[in-house]
Parts: C-alpha cells; structure tokens; sequence
C-alpha cells in the first residue's frame, strides 16, 4: 500500500456487503485493522457477472474521472488493468461528447483521462484487488441480522448463513469497528432507532426515472473516435440518453451499451422500434443507428429509479460509538449522473481521514467528512433533477437563478471549448459548481448568448410535455 503506514488499531473491523462501497471500506480499514472481514449475501462471481443483489449493474454505467483517479491512488495500476480488459481509456474532454438541450459541447483535450468500461468490470477488478490484500476476508452467503449495541457502543453483528433456516441461532462475530454498506435499503434508521437513538433525517427526491438499455456490437477496430456519448436532461429536452463503449464480453465481441430515458410517466418500451423512436426524438444520431441497424447482444433491459435519498448522519446529536454508514446507505443518487461510484470512492478517502483521528468520536468525524464529500453531487444532481418540469419539489429563487444560468452555459459549451472543459470538470467532480462562476467563465458564456440564441438545434420531439404534472 502506498499510503503511509498509520497507528494500527487494535481488533478487527467488519463490513457489511461486499459493494463497491464495502470493498473500498475494507482497503482503508486494513490500513488500520490486522483482520478486516466482509460479510456478503450474494454468491461473488470470480468474473465479471451479474448478482442478485445488484440487477442494476447490467445497466450502462460510467466512472466519473475524479472516480477514477481515487481508484487509481488505492489501488496502483487499477486503470492499466481495466485498460487490459478492453475498456477504452481517453480524454474526456475529446473522447466523450456531451449532449445538451439539443447542442452537442464543444470537443477538445481537457488533459484528464477517463476510462469506458462496465460497472461489473470495475466491480470484479475491485473484488480481484480486495480479496488479495493479506488480512481482508470476505464470507459469503450470509444475512446479517443486526450489529450488537450495549451500553452505546457496537460491539459486532449477528448473522446466519442462508442455508441455516430461519429458526437456527445466530452466529456472532465481534469487531471493534462496524461499517454498513448494505445498500439504499439499510436497516440502519431502524437498528439506531431499537438502541433508543433517534434515526436520521431523510430527503428524498421523487423522480420516477425509466430506462430502457441494451447492448449492441461493435468493431474491435479502429477504435471509436468517441468512446462514449453523454445525454443530459434539460428542462426543454428532459430526456436523457447514454451510449458507453464496454469491454469484450466472454466470447471476446465488443460492444456498445446504449440508453435511452424518460421521467414522470414519459418511459421507452423494452423494444428496439421505441429505442429508436426516442433516440430519434432527441436526435442522438448515434443510438439511431444501432437501434435500427447494430446487431443486438441479448434483450432489451428496463430500469426504474423511483427517488434519490439522502440519510443525514451527521446531524445526529448523539451516535453509538464504532458504527459507520457509507455508499448508498448514506446517499443514492439519481443514476443518470453516475456519481455513485465515484462518491464511493470518495467517502473511502474521508474514512482514512477518520480514522488517523482513532476511535474516539470517529462516527461524528467520519460523517462530517462524508456530508462534505456528498455535498456537491447532491447538490448537482437534486438541482439538475428540479430544472425538469417533470420533477416536484421547492424551487427557491436561487435554485431558479443557478439552473437559469447553468441552461447558458451548456449552450455556450457548443461553442467555446473552454466553457465545456469548465462544464465536463464539474459534471466529472473535478470542480465545484462555484468554478463555473469564475470571470473567465462568465464573460465566455456572456459572448457565446447571442449566438446560442441563434443557433438552431437538433429537431426535438416535445410529445414528453403532455406528461408534465
């Protein structure tokens, strides 16, 4: 491990799921702890496969730049190793186009690398790096019933294997550090609330998004001059769309993962006739052509996203000590930005933060740290989700204003580079959104308004606005 050697622990600590999450918990934990154990309900795969506790991952899915680089640092040569799978690894600022209202951003090398692969390849290379480490042990096919709290301090979980039938007693594993990275469906909330805490505030954000994706071939060679197109939803064209170059699959086909979406009502049909309907109503080019002439890897795939959510941890008064919450447990976003891996990775950063501070109040520590870290994604996603006429909920003058002038700026991102390199730096959690407000930025997307404005975009179909509450 690269990071420098830090004041070792005493005990061992335990991770709840082996998600993505969970797997970056345990690289920091065994920074501090001997023996760091995952405990897991699903059968792993040893490849890169789909489970049953995460359907969603055949979905299109990116790594965000700021993603990559975390991973990069936590695990040497991560991205040469995804590289060596068959992922496309470029310059997102000339290697990704982005998609905007009907205007496609201004390409041209922004100097960052990205890499276009699938969620269950970066997964599996995960587990692969994790499982390696001397010390980390991950237990398979067990339910963890609830950690054990006494005198306000968790003290282990309890679990039972599938196949020990319902009525079976428990095992018990101690630990001197629990972290639940269970998913959006932590039971958290309601363990806190039976030890006599108070459970933390929620805010959720009802977006009723719907995919409809599938997978279709593509040439080995030459390599694409894009290796992946990103359509964002806006308010006069909320309909978003994906297309991602993947890694060969087990017979060694590349291929191109493709989606298109709709929210409140306005969703694809699982058939390749409404994939190429709604791409053409939006004007991806790109995904009209595979959906009406590429050849077709498998069935068509539908994913339905009902709300983001956002568990405040760290606005609890009191905490029991040695408990943490991290990944979707703590905040599940709106799939369409691909924040959530990248968070991930993040929030694992700001528990090694933690941790150099020990145990004593960790769990406070540690939760301040993440708020920080999901501070600005929410705050992208929840006000980009609350752009769209589709999406309810309050929209302060601010709130207006901000999304007024982020509208300019993607148009002014068709035109001038500099202003797209601002926009892709923030969309990648390279930046804050603050950036986007520099002198520079401002008078470029002040230049640029006369001639967005006169500037006609691709033909949009507004049959979706008969769906707007």
């Amino acid at each position: 491990m690269n990071h420098q050697t830090p004041e070792r622990i005493a005990g061992s600590a335990v991770v709840i799921g082996a998600s993505i999450a969970g797997l970056l918990a345990a690289r920091i934990l065994r920074e501090y702890f001997a023996e760091v154990v995952l405990l897991e309900r699903d059968a792993l795969p040893d490849a890169a496969a789909p489970r049953k506790g995460t359907p969603h991952a055949l979905q299109p899915h990116g790594l965000l730049a700021r993603g990559r680089q975390v991973l990069e640092e936590l695990f040497p040569g991560f991205t040469d190793a995804l590289q060596a799978q068959g992922g496309l690894r470029g310059d997102i600022g000339s290697e990704v186009a982005v998609d905007a209202g009907g205007r496609r951003f201004a390409l041209a090398p922004l100097g960052v690398d990205g890499i276009a692969i699938s969620r269950l390849a970066i997964e599996a290379e995960l587990r692969r790096r994790v499982r390696a480490i001397a010390g980390v042990r991950i237990v398979q096919g067990v339910d963890v019933l609830e950690p054990v709290q006494e005198a306000g301090r968790v003290l282990g979980v309890r679990f039972r294997g599938h196949g020990d039938g319902e009525h079976a007693a428990p095992e018990t594993m101690a630990a001197t550090l629990v972290v639940d990275c269970s998913g959006r469906a932590s039971r958290a909330p309601q363990w806190l609330r039976a030890w006599g805490y108070a459970p933390p505030a929620e805010e959720r954000v009802v977006v009723d998004l719907s995919y409809t994706s599938a997978y279709f071939r593509r040439a080995a060679a030459p390599r694409p001059a894009l290796a992946g197109v990103i359509g964002a939803a806006t308010a006069s064209l909320p309909r978003p769309s994906i297309l991602l170059a993947q890694e060969p699959d087990a017979d060694g086909q590349a291929r191109w993962a493709a989606g298109v979406g709709g929210y409140a009502g306005d969703h694809v049909e699982a058939t390749r006739e409404a994939m190429a309907q709604r791409a053409r109503a939006i004007g991806h080019a790109e995904i009209v052509a595979l959906a009406e002439h590429g050849e077709l890897m498998g069935p068509l795939m539908r994913y339905r996203f009902a709300h983001s959510q956002r568990r405040h941890y760290e606005q609890l008064r009191l905490l029991p000590a040695r408990f943490l919450v991290m990944g979707d447990a703590l905040a599940s976003f709106n799939p369409v930005y691909g924040q959530g891996m990248t968070v991930a990775a993040c929030e694992a950063l700001a528990l090694r933060h933690a941790l150099a501070g020990g145990l004593d109040a960790l769990p406070r520590r540690f939760f301040k740290a993440a708020a920080r870290v999901i501070d600005t994604p929410w705050q992208l996603a929840v006000g980009a989700d609350l752009a769209l006429p589709q999406v309810q909920g309050p929209r302060p003058f601010p709130l207006r204003y901000i999304n007024a002038y982020v509208a300019r700026v993607q148009a002014a991102a068709a035109f001038d580079p500099a202003v797209a390199h601002a926009f892709v730096r923030v969309m990648h959690l390279l930046a804050t959104p603050a950036s986007l407000f520099a002198p520079g930025v401002l008078w470029r997307v002040w230049r640029s308004g006369a001639r967005a404005a006169a500037t006609a975009t691709l033909p949009l179909d507004r049959s979706y606005e008969s769906t707007t509450p």
